[in-house]
């Protein structure tokens, strides 16, 4: 499926997601209760039904036909639309901040906030075509920012409040919670380690590579230096063993089937297509690179050896 597709079908499948929760709102009231503050009377939420209407709706509609059709004026409404989902997402985490509940919406307006963003990278710029994958050359400077940017946001998303969402949802469900001795500190020295793997990683792909963890403004050079010598993606196992960290600090079974599923995810459907991009760029470089360094389990014998054949003038992301 072209990158175009893919942006489009994903606005068009969120039109209709927003219209069937707003059924549920209005055909079940008690649903209301879910997602906002127990204290706040239903109107508080049932008043934005006019704003999402228009912008989230009509707009995801609207931007996909743009899309498709290749109108010229397609980029700056992907862009918008990102602009005005982003707005209600950020209110919706200042609430659970300030209130410590509503959890679920937070973690469910991120979550299309965080892909309508991710549709338009795919889209691009005006003068970028659309695309999954764009190979970036940037200063080492512009690349730690972004990549810093990027961190801020996917921990923020992934780490924190879709977590705290799944937590509140298991307590209306009622599912079980576990604790044990030192759990807080058990689970946030394996966070912190986990995390430092991640930064890391990182930085070494940012000032090694030029470039970004995000497919879409990944580096032109493939990365072997730091972390990337003994796994062929620390930044993956690093987030993974920080969502179980989280997991275990909540005490949600919820939180690490959640973090393992991700796990899943990534391996079947996201490796395969990156390392086909990899192979495709990269062609014997990345193939003895993929032969001789695992990707979940440090494999130390030999590594340094083995590595100063691949060639190092090669463009690419690991």
């Amino acid at each position: 499926m072209s990158a175009r597709k893919i942006a489009a079908s994903y606005l068009i499948f969120q039109a209709f997601g927003t219209a069937a929760w707003w059924g549920l709102l209005l055909s079940v009231p008690r649903s209301v209760k879910w997602f906002q503050p127990s204290a706040w009377p239903t109107d508080a939420l049932l008043g934005f039904w006019l704003a999402d209407s228009v912008l989230l709706i009509g707009g995801s509609v609207g931007t996909a036909v743009a899309i498709l059709a290749c109108k010229p004026w397609a980029t700056n409404a992907v862009w918008a639309l990102a602009v005005a989902v982003w707005y209600p997402a950020l209110y919706c985490i200042g609430v659970s901040i300030t209130t410590d509940e509503a959890w679920v919406a937070s973690a469910l307006m991120v979550s299309v906030a965080g892909l309508t963003l991710a549709m338009a990278t795919i889209h691009g710029n005006a003068s970028q075509s659309p695309a999954t994958f764009r190979a970036t050359a940037m200063s080492k400077t512009a690349a730690i920012c972004w990549t810093f940017s990027q961190i801020l946001i996917f921990w923020s998303v992934f780490l924190w409040i879709l977590p705290k969402g799944i937590v509140e949802l298991g307590q209306k469900f009622g599912l079980p919670a576990f604790a044990h001795a030192h759990q807080h500190l058990a689970a946030t020295c394996l966070f912190l380690a986990a995390s430092v793997l991640g930064l890391t990683s990182a930085i070494t792909m940012a000032t090694c590579g030029n470039g970004t963890p995000l497919p879409t403004a990944t580096t032109h050079r493939l990365v072997v230096a730091g972390p990337y010598r003994f796994l062929r993606n620390p930044m993956a196992l690093a987030g993974f063993v920080q969502g179980v960290a989280a997991g275990w600090f909540f005490g949600s079974y919820a939180v690490i089937v959640y973090s393992l599923t991700g796990v899943f995810v990534w391996h079947v459907f996201v490796r395969p297509v990156e390392e086909r991009d990899l192979q495709r760029r990269f062609g014997d470089s990345y193939s003895q690179y993929q032969q001789t360094v695992w990707l979940w389990v440090p494999r130390l014998n030999s590594m340094v050896t083995a590595l100063q054949s691949i060639g190092q003038t090669d463009d690419g992301r690991v």
